[in-house]
């Protein structure tokens, strides 16, 4: 009968995958490497230079902003300040690399120029449009989901695609009770029109609930409520399905300061809004970029199971 070792290395390991490696005829580091080796691309997920944040990587790859005008920080009181300002801030203060991409560089905000052409201007494009809402649907505004093939050609997007994507839409579409019922549901759609992009490969989308509105009480901060809460369900749909999407919380720290991060037309954040957003940006950007465990730390367990196995056992006869 074949013994089946019972090790705790942090918590227990399986006896079922010890038996795939460990029997009287076979007790090699080999087998080990290759179980690891395996292990190791399941929890790394197998990611290229390409795609999304790389755990434990400080450099980020081109982000992508999509919006409104809290986005485009065109009515934020603060002509040298927006979300984007703080997020670089933020950003350079964390010792990350990454640049901004978008098919605009409309209000710059006091972000730095670094070249004369949209594939060396690092930091000044976006593609957050005041007034614009999740769909066209014959609003008459901006439609942020029917653009997206047209703006992936235009600026800086036409030669650096993301890695990462900071989406917050829908604030204007519960302004003017744009079909509210199906705006979530609008706005799972631009995210799999995003999927559809050419050469999109997998980036790191993160979507935010829409801050605060009280410009009509009582029904825009119900509305707004209403669409928040219809997020955690869509997100984990393509959590579930594989994508690397991840729902921020914008709303709670903007309702719970009101007084002090809201413009008065009860609408836009002002300048201490906007750093109250890139915060949040940044803690999720963080947070995802967390070192998962590496090849080389999962062959160290490896050795330290062999040692010990060989100590338990003694010497093969």
């Amino acid at each position: 009968m074949k013994w089946v070792p019972r090790l705790r290395i942090g918590r227990e390991l399986p006896p079922l995958i010890l038996t795939m490696f460990f029997d009287t005829g076979s007790r090699t580091l080999l087998r080990v490497i290759r179980f690891l080796a395996v292990l190791a691309v399941a929890v790394c997920g197998g990611k290229n230079a390409q795609a999304g944040i790389i755990s434990g990587s400080n450099d980020l790859g081109a982000i992508w902003y999509i919006g409104d005008s809290i986005t485009q920080s065109n009515a934020d009181g603060d002509a040298n300040g927006s979300p984007r300002l703080s997020l670089y801030d933020d950003l350079n203060a964390g010792g990350y690399t990454f640049s901004f991409t978008g098919h605009t560089n409309v209000n710059i905000d006091g972000l730095p120029a670094t070249g004369g052409t949209s594939a060396t201007n690092l930091y000044q494009f976006h593609s957050g449009i005041s007034g614009a809402v999740i769909q066209n649907d014959g609003s008459g505004r901006t439609g942020i989901a029917q653009n997206l093939p047209t703006w992936w050609t235009q600026g800086r997007l036409a030669s650096v695609k993301p890695n990462v994507i900071l989406i917050m839409i829908g604030t204007n579409d519960v302004d003017i009770q744009l079909d509210l019922p199906n705006a979530p549901s609008r706005l799972g759609s631009l995210i799999n029109t995003i999927y559809a992009l050419p050469g999109i490969g997998l980036p790191s989308i993160f979507v935010a609930t829409i801050p605060p509105n009280r410009t009509n009480t009582p029904g825009d901060p119900i509305n707004v409520s209403a669409f928040n809460a219809a997020l955690p369900s869509l997100i984990n749909g393509f959590r579930t399905a594989g994508k690397d999407v991840t729902l921020v919380d914008q709303y709670t720290p903007l309702n719970n300061s009101y007084a002090t991060d809201m413009r008065p037309d009860n609408l836009h954040p002002n300048s201490v809004g906007n750093d109250i957003i890139s915060q949040q940006w940044y803690q999720a950007i963080q947070a995802r970029a967390v070192p998962e465990p590496s090849v080389v730390g999962l062959l160290g367990v490896a050795s330290m199971v062999l040692l010990r196995l060989r100590l338990r056992r003694g010497p093969t006869l």
